[in-house]
């Protein structure tokens, strides 16, 4: 398998379609890996798709309910961003994508085939090869192929090396926001956790008095009201932390307003550091 082959990531539940569609692919010449393809009699299924992921270095997704819930699927695509591969999301039934895949413009054959089919040949460099069978293989998705009176966005592909520069690179306020309310929940059960250990130091206070151990023995109890306190530390710290993200990604909401009013002539690597800088603060 050479360097500029295509790697397949698809649910199994999608197979039928992901074959046909792959197969009259690789019938217009184009270097398309499929497990169900590519992997030989004898050979040990982990070993090459591990092989074929590394060597492509283009990702073709098949988006679906079954494929956002595989955790295989989810491992591919998590390798594909890291590595920077050139990506080919295709949505071919309708769900509600993970976080970090709604930053990926994907070709949409569900509400109009025809565009999407388009976009992707014109990525490939086939946009005059789009042959009648392969619009036919569309028809396994159950979908018309007249588009529907929705607007549907432009479709775009993202190579994480920074080749387009479109609004939808950029972290969305959806997901900014999102990221607030995760902390804020963080702050909620941190602050349980210090009444939780000053409810239980006060029981403790409560236990040895009625022991008997009486006042002469505070020193004892203090030690044991300080060490159950000792337990809110972490949880303090931790509130200090998400407090201070929360203000910080505040911030990076207003900077992702500035980016845009001047997106045209912004760098596309400024585009990968504020994501960078966001994953940075939405980490635990």
């Amino acid at each position: 398998m050479n360097s500029e082959s295509i790697f397949v990531s698809y649910s199994s539940k999608d197979q039928p379609f992901a074959l046909k569609f792959v197969k009259e692919l690789q019938d217009m010449g184009v270097n398309v890996w499929m497990d169900q393809l590519g992997i030989k009699l004898g050979e040990n299924w982990d070993n090459a798709i591990e092989d074929a992921l590394e060597n492509s270095n283009t990702f073709l997704l098949f988006i679906s309910p079954t494929a956002v819930e595989s955790q295989n699927v989810q491992d591919e695509v998590h390798f594909a961003i890291k590595e920077k591969k050139k990506l080919i999301p295709i949505l071919i039934k309708q769900c509600d994508l993970p976080m970090r895949w709604q930053r990926m413009q994907y070709a949409d054959f569900t509400k109009d085939p025809n565009k999407g089919l388009k976009s992707v040949m014109e990525f490939l460099g086939l946009e005059t090869k789009a042959t009648k069978k392969l619009k036919e293989v569309l028809s396994l998705l159950g979908v018309s192929e007249h588009p529907q009176e929705e607007v549907v966005a432009e479709t775009s592909f993202v190579s994480s090396t920074g080749e387009t520069r479109e609004v939808d690179l950029l972290i969305s306020e959806k997901e900014i926001d999102l990221a607030i309310v995760m902390h804020k929940r963080g702050i909620k059960k941190n602050l349980q956790l210090i009444v939780f250990a000053a409810i239980l130091s006060v029981v403790l206070a409560v236990l040895l008095l009625s022991l008997g151990l009486g006042i002469e023995n505070k020193w004892l109890i203090i030690a044991g009201c300080l060490s159950i306190n000792l337990l809110s530390i972490r949880p303090f710290g931790g509130i200090k932390s998400r407090g201070r993200k929360i203000d910080l990604i505040g911030l990076l909401k207003l900077k992702r307003d500035r980016l845009i009013r001047v997106m045209n002539k912004i760098a596309a690597n400024e585009i990968d550091n504020f994501n960078e800088e966001f994953d940075t603060y939405i980490t635990i």
